[in-house]
């Protein structure tokens, strides 16, 4: 598949009435269901009692820890490659009068930084798609990256953050056309700074590599689900449909292209809003707020003895600003007890620069009328997620 056919594919499904985009996912679904229950052993016993002809309120949704605690049942003994829908999926990033003809102009080159095992690594367009690993050395990275030239980025912000210094200090010589931050948080600070040094267009996604890319940004700021192959419902605590006006117990979530690991009617781990209003953009499908994971508050106890969370993202950043500090990774223990995982541009400036991160730390906490018991410098720098690749700055190490 072409890039341009991907997008004419875009194009033509946007037109569609909603009748016969609602037909294209009902036979969709229908037949993900069909072949999880056919070549899936955890899906083949989930739907036992499941009949011939069923509809999507019928099929049993599925809590995500459970898959993952049964990942050696959750493999298919049999596998449809189906890289032409990640294609399709991604063209959507592109304002097409605009971003298409200058990606095109500029070689049609397209970059992935992510882990080596995750969904992104479906190749969008084999000929011109080169996949690095996030755990390259970033002298390594930066290499790569001005060999390949890419028009198109997809990487980590934290990822995007690192390369955003290499391009500051004229190192990193790449201008892409599109930039696009996934799996982790984007900040309006890290998108302004970056449309700033590479003058390109930054956009979001809503990916993972359990579930692909659910949705991409429009100009708006708004992120569209990509619900030709993605459906996300509200649904009671039961996994039904919720009523109209109803306020949702879970968001259940579908990927009708992903064969290994099936996601069918899987409960998300973000807090995600959906929207009923249509856009003002114009694009019909329908677009949804990421407010939060289920795993993005921390808790500590304060002097006082009561418990006071704190969202990760304002934990996160309290250290962005420490001038030589190129990465770092706080975690938290029993007893309000922390230790800084910190990357350093200077080895021997490596003391000085803890010393700022330890008040900057106290000061935060304090702020909050929380004390931290102790604050040590642990030997290892930052560490990503073995299989994602996405690096947390704030690790709850609590049991």
């Amino acid at each position: 598949m072409s890039l341009k056919e991907g997008i004419s594919l875009v194009k033509r499904y946007n037109k569609m009435t909603p009748k016969e985009r609602d037909q294209i996912k009902r036979q969709r679904f229908y037949a993900m269901v069909t072949f999880a229950r056919k070549h899936n052993p955890l899906y083949a016993k989930l739907y036992q009692n499941l009949g011939v002809n069923f509809f999507m309120r019928d099929v049993p949704y599925v809590e995500r820890d459970y898959l993952i605690a049964n990942k050696k049942d959750w493999l298919s003994d049999e596998i449809i490659h189906m890289p032409v829908n990640e294609a399709i999926n991604t063209v959507r990033s592109f304002s097409y009068d605009s971003d298409y003809a200058r990606f095109l102009f500029h070689g049609s080159r397209y970059v992935i930084i992510s882990s080596t095992d995750g969904a992104l690594q479906q190749a969008a367009w084999s000929k011109s798609t080169s996949v690095l690993s996030v755990f390259l050395p970033i002298e390594e990275m930066v290499s790569r990256l001005n060999e390949l030239r890419p028009a198109f980025l997809w990487a980590y912000p934290s990822t995007l953050e690192k390369l955003l210094e290499q391009k500051r200090s004229g190192i990193l010589s790449i201008s892409p056309v599109l930039i696009i931050a996934g799996g982790e948080s984007l900040s309006d600070e890290l998108r302004a700074s970056l449309i700033d040094a590479f003058d390109s267009t930054v956009q979001a996604t809503y990916s993972s590599a359990e579930f692909g890319i659910v949705a991409s940004e429009c100009q708006m700021g708004h992120l569209h689900v990509n619900d030709d192959w993605i459906i996300i419902e509200k649904a009671d605590v039961n996994g039904k449909p919720c009523a109209e006006g109803d306020e949702p117990d879970k968001i259940l979530i579908t990927n009708m292209f992903k064969t290994d690991y099936p996601i069918i009617r899987m409960t998300l781990p973000d807090s995600v809003h959906i929207h009923d209003k249509m856009c003002p953009c114009g694009n019909p499908s329908p677009w949804i707020s990421i407010t939060s994971a289920k795993d993005d508050i921390i808790r500590f106890t304060a002097d006082n003895g009561e418990d006071v969370s704190i969202h990760i993202d304002e934990f996160s950043s309290v250290l962005k600003d420490i001038k030589g500090l190129t990465g770092y990774q706080i975690l938290i223990y029993t007893n309000n007890s922390i230790s800084v995982r910190m990357e350093v541009e200077d080895d021997s400036a490596k003391g000085i620069l803890f010393l700022q991160a330890e008040q900057i730390i106290r000061r935060f906490l304090k702020d909050k009328k929380i004390t931290a018991s102790t604050i040590t410098l642990d030997a290892d720098t930052p560490l990503r997620n073995e299989q994602s690749g996405k690096l947390k700055n704030v690790l709850d190490c609590r049991d």
